[in-house]
């Protein structure tokens, strides 16, 4: 296989020159609520949101179709969805239609081709709607989990590079001797959940009635939408927070989110966040889905940004 190329950018200049006159595939190249695509169309954001994650669509419907030519560019995070994206696309972890060496051990042949579906199908149902999720129970579970805890989704293309080679190194190990890191990941897990009801504790503020926190360290929204067990999770009355933005301390960027679809059409009509909050979100680039969006790629907001935005969000609720 040629060597893959993977770029990670919030220049627009640089991903259209990447894959307008070069030829790298994007992979949720989503900028200021559009998206750059090629024929593989590898985006769910946006205009595209009714698509199925990049991960599931790459390794059922493309597996391997960028092998002769694996160069990729992606913006934002790094995430699970669009690193495996990148493994399917460049063939490089194992599927029933992989090419593998017919002298391998009848064990190693099996392993290389085996079906990664169920895995594709839990990284993107976490990828559109984490919240609520039993992630450990579900097929391939412990494996997402702990690529989360070793990569923390990068946003250079050093780290989108890891993230990719990391996906290749725990599907092609032994399950045996990843047992410790799985283990390890459950804790990292825990971990995470006690920061996020610390910065829960420490930085949240109301700005209007919407919870904002000013400085979040980690992603917490699973915790800070505050799951109410006596109503339906897809009705507003089952979540304290029904609407949550998150400045980050890292970054400067916000993360505007409900806890699922439902509630955000809830709460701001039909098509939720992506259609009726962030096109009127400042700066302009807001982007995103029903339940999810941000702040402009790349881009750091001060407080009273956040603020204004906090304003515009609340006086968007219907109720």
């Amino acid at each position: 296989m040629t060597k893959l190329t993977a770029v990670l950018t919030n220049d627009v200049d640089q991903v259209q020159q990447l894959v307008n006159n070069e030829g790298f595939c994007p992979i949720e190249c989503s900028i200021g609520g559009k998206s750059i695509v090629d024929d593989l169309m590898m985006d769910h954001h946006g205009d595209l949101a009714h698509l199925e994650s990049v991960a599931v669509r790459a390794y059922r419907d493309h597996f391997g179709v960028r092998a002769e030519d694996p160069r990729f560019v992606g913006v934002g995070c790094a995430d699970a969805d669009m690193c495996f994206c990148i493994c399917a696309l460049a063939g490089i972890i194992p599927h029933p239609n992989r090419q593998v060496v017919e002298t391998l051990p009848p064990p190693v042949k099996a392993s290389l081709t085996r079906d990664l579906s169920t895995l594709a199908e839990t990284i993107g149902r976490v990828d559109v709607s984490p919240i609520g999720l039993d992630i450990p129970s579900m097929e391939g579970g412990e494996i997402l989990l702990t690529w989360n805890a070793m990569t923390a989704s990068a946003r250079d293309s050093l780290g989108m590079q890891a993230g990719v080679g990391l996906w290749r190194s725990l599907l092609e190990g032994h399950p045996a001797q990843l047992g410790p890191f799985f283990s390890a990941a459950q804790v990292a897990e825990e971990n995470r959940r006690q920061a996020s009801l610390a910065d829960l504790d420490e930085f949240a503020v109301e700005v209007d009635g919407v919870l904002v926190i000013r400085g979040s360290r980690i992603f917490g929204f699973p915790e800070w939408y505050g799951r109410k067990e006596n109503f339906p999770a897809d009705s507003v009355k089952g979540w304290k927070n029904p609407v949550v933005l998150a400045w980050l301390e890292r970054g400067r960027n916000v993360t505007i989110g409900c806890p699922n679809t439902e509630v955000a059409e809830a709460v701001f009509g039909l098509g939720g966040l992506g259609k009726n909050v962030l096109p009127g979100l400042k700066p302009k680039g807001w982007g995103g889905r029903e339940a999810i969006g941000g702040s402009p790629r790349g881009e750091k907001l001060t407080w009273e940004q956040v603020e204004k935005a906090a304003q515009v969000v609340a006086t968007a609720m219907l109720s």
